[in-house]
């Protein structure tokens, strides 16, 4: 006589794993940044801390104490991995009017904050870590930051400006990634949920 089996169903359930964010801060002279230009007075990048007056800049107040100062088309790329990315300048005390920058992410031109800025000047003060531009809510994948100058024409000024860092925001698995494994037992009469085990990094 055989003994009466029972049909069983098992389901299973894997529970969704967290993820946390870090923030990254890019100096300007570091490597990833690609600056180009082609060095001529129209169109240039130039590392030396730039002596203005009346207030000269103050090392001390600029990230990692560099700088890079582009002058007319002068162009820098800048390829990152994040979810959104915010550009830093030194605001020069200026009153003379420069075009300002754009700003774009994979090709497309952004809205900038930077314009208002530079037409207002910052007469005989200096702004240091301005938040000049912006843009979040990027997918979760490779982007492409290009900020370019514009060359002078016979209606429009040159581009003058100071690039200080860039800071952008890159996800990455959480250290809590804990998955919860469900396994559930169908008899047709009765349904019972056993908790297996619960992952971390690997079973415990």
């Amino acid at each position: 006589m055989h003994p009466y089996r029972i049909p069983i169903w098992l389901s299973v359930l894997y529970l969704a794993s967290g993820t946390s964010s870090k923030e990254i801060v890019v100096d300007d002279a570091d490597p990833q940044i690609v600056y180009t230009a082609d060095g001529t007075l129209s169109s240039e990048w130039t590392t030396t801390i730039p002596s203005i007056k009346p207030e000269p800049i103050d090392v001390t107040q600029v990230h990692a104490g560099t700088t890079h100062r582009g002058v007319g088309s002068a162009k820098a790329s800048f390829e990152f991995t994040g979810v959104d990315i915010n550009v830093y300048f030194v605001l020069p005390n200026f009153t003379t009017l420069f075009s300002p920058p754009t700003f774009s992410i994979d090709g497309v031109m952004q809205p900038d904050r930077i314009k208002q800025a530079f037409l207002d000047g910052n007469g005989e003060k200096i702004v240091y870590n301005a938040p000049v531009f912006g843009k979040s809510d990027l997918s979760n994948g490779t982007h492409l930051l290009e900020i370019a100058g514009i060359a002078a024409t016979d209606v429009t000024p040159t581009s003058y400006f100071i690039l200080d860092y860039i800071k952008y925001t890159q996800l990455e698995p959480s250290s809590q990634n804990n998955r919860a494994l469900i396994i559930g037992i169908s008899t047709g009469a009765c349904f019972v949920s056993i908790a297996i085990a619960t992952f971390t990094n690997q079973l415990i």
